[in-house]
């Protein structure tokens, strides 16, 4: 059984460590998640437009921003459900 000052030792010093961690800046997680996203998207539209016609990705497209736009996931997915079944 460990003792009661081991414990109290290890405590403070992974306290002091979280302590000394740097602070991360809230612009530079927008940054990298951005950036990410972004790639993300561009393989996306990339994908879409190796998969499907030019009329089709085209639609497929403007779904996709518009749904973006209006912070609405629902539309992009109705939409997709019905141009593929047509």
């Amino acid at each position: 059984m460990i003792n009661t000052n081991m414990k109290e030792k290890t405590k403070s010093l992974l306290e002091s460590l979280i302590n000394m961690a740097p602070t991360q800046d809230t612009s530079l997680i927008i940054e990298s998640r951005g950036t990410h996203i972004i790639a993300s998207a561009i393989q996306f539209l990339n994908s879409i437009q190796e998969n499907y016609g030019a009329e089709m990705a085209e639609d497929l497209e403007k779904r996709l921003l518009s749904s973006i736009r209006n912070r609405n996931n629902g539309k992009f997915v109705r939409g997709t459900k019905s141009l593929i079944k047509n």
